[in-house]
């Protein structure tokens, strides 16, 4: 093995820098002189964890939160002939498309060996079938990546609504993932959440639920995509684990919880509050996801899934809600939340005082954070109270129940 494996880094399809692995477990970045002359030092350019500077850092924490985990990240390391752990090597061969606006390798991201297939008859379904035992649904030809432990994998869609599958880093627009055996109508449930999110106005990835060979799945449209004179766009994202710095390869992949040791909230709320263009507005759409996770029950509302966009190349926003299931459905998936909130860690304690209590330590007033919470809260009572969802677990009469306990709280704090 080489002592020093360089590649370049593409973003937004300018080469910013380039990334480097003296062994199989280090990896560095480094920004090229023009980028350096063009930003000011500590722009947040790639990460917020790697803001522009001059020489090479330690690069492991973002770029390992590129690549999936578990069984799929152990199937892409047997493609392409590398132990897991070995992070350039497996973005070598599959960091073309991944979150965000990122592209490794020599080539451009318009090269000619990018484009899409479109799936025969029939073709769909057997990568869908076969992703328990084919993760991603990788091809020989495939040059793809996606965080996460979840089954499932990427598409592309097409002018007529079909669907195609990306090759050698075509950008993808879509995500779809299956149901999970044990945890039956989980993908139907996300959905029905991320139906509910959009009605009460909190900005949603928007998505659909489909049958591909007897599964249920959801197909998430991708929120680091955009369309534009019928081109596939990328846009700039990164998760809260890698904006922050979180290395989960060096310590624990559980470390995207708080519990142990992961971040949290205030951490989250600090970057925007370094970052965002307008802090305060940030805060408070932070205030309304955090209040949604706790209305719907979701435990699994950790760092990972908790995302900040790049709208430019200096500013960061935070991404829409997404990954929205109620896991409190599941009495085996637990109430321990993610990331505490106020004085709370358990979801069924939180109340409107513990909301608010959080987003006092972000530098959110109640004066701010009061009207705010009540406003989400009733529009969401709305929301489930007009819903014509019949989802079998009823998420909406879940979400109403507990939405109506948090307003009660709220109220119960001004008598």
């Amino acid at each position: 093995m080489p002592t020093n494996r360089t590649q370049q880094v593409w973003l937004s399809g300018d080469p910013i820098g380039r990334v480097t692995a003296r062994s199989r477990t280090s990896i560095a970045f480094e920004y090229n002189d023009d980028v350096l002359e063009r930003y000011p030092l500590n722009t947040p350019l790639l990460s917020c964890s790697l803001p522009t500077r001059r020489g090479k850092s330690n690069a492991r924490a973002f770029m390992a939160g590129l690549l999936p985990e578990g069984e799929a990240r152990r199937y892409l390391a047997e493609q392409a002939g590398c132990l897991s752990t070995d992070v350039f090597a497996l973005l070598d061969a599959f960091g073309k498309d991944v979150a965000g606006a990122v592209w490794i390798g020599a080539q451009t991201p318009t090269h000619d060996g990018a484009r899409a297939i479109p799936y025969a008859p029939h073709e769909l379904e057997n990568d869908v079938l076969a992703l328990p035992t084919r993760p991603l649904a990788i091809h020989d030809d495939s040059a793809l990546s996606i965080a996460g432990i979840q089954n499932k994998m990427v598409l592309v869609k097409s002018d007529d609504g079909s669907w195609a599958r990306p090759v050698g880093g075509f950008p993808s627009t879509h995500i779809l993932k299956i149901d999970d055996q044990r945890h039956a109508g989980l993908v139907r449930a996300e959905h029905t959440c991320l139906e509910l999110a959009s009605a009460a106005g909190i900005t949603a990835a928007r998505s659909e639920v489909t049958s591909v060979g007897g599964i249920d799945c959801i197909i998430v449209e991708r929120f680091d995509r955009t369309i534009h004179d019928g081109s596939t766009i990328r846009i700039h994202q990164e998760d809260a684990c890698q904006a922050l710095g979180y290395d989960l390869e060096a310590k624990d992949p559980r470390a995207k919880y708080e519990s142990h040791g992961g971040p949290t909230l205030s951490r989250i709320a600090k970057l925007l509050s370094a970052h965002a263009q307008e802090p305060q507005t940030e805060l408070l759409k932070l205030l309304d996801q955090v209040t949604f996770t706790v209305a719907i029950g979701n435990a699994d509302h950790h760092a990972k899934n908790v995302s900040l966009m790049h709208t430019d190349k200096a500013v960061i926003a935070l991404s829409p809600l997404y990954d929205t299931v109620p896991t409190t459905m599941w009495p085996n998936l637990g109430t321990r939340a993610a990331m505490s909130i106020g004085a709370a860690v358990d979801l069924p304690d939180v109340t409107a005082t513990d909301l608010l209590n959080e987003a006092r330590r972000w530098g959110v007033p109640e004066t701010q954070a009061r009207p705010r919470l009540e406003a989400i809260l009733e529009r969401l009572v709305a929301a489930c109270t007009t819903s014509t969802n019949t989802d079998e677990l009823d998420v909406v009469g879940n979400t109403h129940k507990r939405t109506k306990r948090l307003l009660d709280s709220l109220t119960e704090t001004t008598t």
